[in-house]
């Protein structure tokens, strides 16, 4: 029965789909390579490599992803960055957390234009926070800098219960955020 338990966790991982490509599931690393082709990167050792191109919506799906899988502790953030500063917004996120301020779990300290994880509950944020060590490659597309920090990583046992239960993130929940992205925008036009 533990086998048949074990063998369907894996096929239903990872739980929210992107642009990614798994490797071991039981690796303690996922890797996110920004707007960097991670495919050319030719890296081992991790369980999930992938990109993420958005501060909202690829956020979340990381944030899922990693959390849904109770071996990974650590998630190494490198790549060239996107246009939406993702990897900035990871990093703020790690540093300052949300507000949650009127309803919306915005990223303090974010340069990004809607930099809101209202997809996901703040319990899954808090969590990410509290249980997985996120190092600082942004900027680096070195394959041999990217593999020694799998490398060097040591998988610390997550103390919380696996939660797979996670809400799937849908490609058009964006339009509730159009007004705000319209705000944003001619506001930094206007300071120009």
């Amino acid at each position: 029965m533990k086998t048949t338990r074990k063998r369907s966790f894996y096929m239903e991982w990872p739980v929210t789909p992107g642009d990614y490509v798994v490797g071991d599931p039981k690796s303690h690393v996922a890797v996110v390579s920004l707007a960097s082709d991670y495919r050319s990167l030719n890296l081992k050792n991790y369980a999930i490599c992938g990109t993420c191109f958005t501060e909202n919506f690829g956020i979340e799906k990381v944030i899922v992803n990693v959390l849904s899988n109770p071996h990974i502790s650590c998630l190494i953030v490198c790549g060239q960055e996107s246009d939406h500063f993702a990897g900035q917004s990871l990093l703020a996120l790690v540093e300052n957390g949300i507000s949650a301020f009127g309803g919306s779990k915005k990223i303090v300290g974010s340069e990004g234009v809607i930099p809101y994880l209202n997809e996901i509950p703040a319990t899954a944020i808090s969590r990410f926070l509290r249980e997985i060590e996120v190092i600082d490659l942004v900027g680096t597309t070195d394959p041999t800098i990217i593999q020694k920090a799998i490398d060097s990583c040591r998988g610390k046992k997550r103390s919380e219960a696996l939660i797979l239960s996670m809400p799937e993130i849908h490609e058009h929940s964006w339009k509730i955020y159009e007004s705000e992205v319209k705000k944003n925008v001619m506001s930094k036009i206007k300071k120009r």
